[in-house]
């Protein structure tokens, strides 16, 4: 059945005249190395085809190729000829709604993706959840269709594949994917520039904010769960992006001798955003729970209107704009 998709998938892209990528609402390595990919066989085409992300593109990822076809710009969308739409590595169909329901015409929606949470929202929906990311997928694609990914697609691919990795070390990793990045290399894929972008691109200020996060690391009870956390006023004092925070909880889950961890942090929105990861449990249903998605290993949710507050005794907990604490259970 993938091969039948990928095949229409390929037939879909061949045709289209006026063709829009759309990326996850979470601008990440997987999303864009994937989107890119694509963006770079069809720009061999002739096809220049624009990049949906939710807003501009972390320093980190300025690297990657191809990377100006992208546009926060939702103008784009005011296009009737629009006649294809392809999603990346996106599980929120009330996201891309959004975002189609502002396009005058009736695009053919194709949806690919490796989340479990992924409800099939698109006309043709390759959704593999095996697949260690969604660039994997992409890179599946290529070879059902006989498609050579050129040096440039190959370091996109390989990008996507160690962020949802964490370079080939957490419960994501398979066989399948070190194989798979073993030919991206042997085709030119720029493994020093994937390094870069995944790890070299953190400021002083940043790893000082990580800091404070491990000074804060603490277990719970019999769960043994490790959490921490992080405030607005933390990355404010410090003039930190919300990017340049981005890998902590991969970085713990790394460092960490613990089954299962969480990393909650204060966004700008006024919310509080936990990323959970686990070596053998379930976390994506656990965030399911709470409105949120994403995989068995790695995944997480967001609680609307509430900060994090901690006491005297360094117990933290989740408090709704009324000051009550909002009970989250992580196990």
């Amino acid at each position: 059945m993938e091969t039948y998709i990928h095949k229409q998938i390929f037939d879909q892209l061949i045709s289209a005249k006026r063709p829009v990528f759309i990326s996850d609402e979470r601008i990440d390595g997987d999303s864009l190395g994937a989107s890119l990919a694509l963006v770079d066989y069809m720009t061999q085409r002739g096809v220049k085809v624009p990049v949906y992300v939710p807003g501009p593109v972390p320093e980190q990822y300025q690297r990657l190729p191809h990377v100006g076809q992208c546009t926060y710009d939702k103008g784009i969308f005011d296009d009737s000829e629009i006649d294809l739409i392809v999603v990346f590595d996106c599980s929120d169909d009330q996201y891309v709604k959004g975002l189609l329901d502002l396009i005058p015409g009736n695009p053919t929606v194709i949806n690919i993706d490796h989340h479990a949470t992924n409800n099939r929202f698109g006309d043709i929906n390759q959704v593999v959840v095996e697949a260690p990311a969604t660039a994997y997928v992409i890179y599946q694609f290529f070879q059902v269709n006989n498609i050579l990914p050129s040096r440039d697609a190959s370091t996109c691919l390989l990008t996507g594949i160690c962020f949802d990795t964490s370079a080939l070390s957490n419960g994501a990793t398979n066989e399948s994917a070190f194989e798979v990045s073993s030919k991206l290399v042997l085709h030119g894929a720029r493994i020093q520039d994937v390094i870069r972008t995944m790890f070299l691109n953190r400021s002083i200020s940043a790893l000082r904010v990580w800091g404070s996060a491990l000074e804060r690391l603490t277990v719970h009870g019999e769960t043994k769960v490790v959490t921490t956390y992080l405030t607005r006023k933390d990355m404010e004092e410090n003039d930190v992006t919300d990017d340049e925070i981005d890998g902590l909880s991969n970085f713990l889950n790394l460092v960490t001798d613990t089954d299962m961890l969480c990393v909650l942090r204060e966004t700008t929105e006024g919310g509080v955003k936990a990323s959970m990861r686990s070596l053998t449990q379930d976390v994506g249903s656990i965030a399911k729970r709470y409105g949120g998605g994403g995989h068995a290993r790695a995944a997480g949710f967001s609680v609307p209107e509430a900060r994090v507050h901690c006491d005297e005794g360094g117990r933290w907990c989740v408090l709704g704009t009324d000051g009550k604490e909002i009970e989250i259970e992580l196990s």
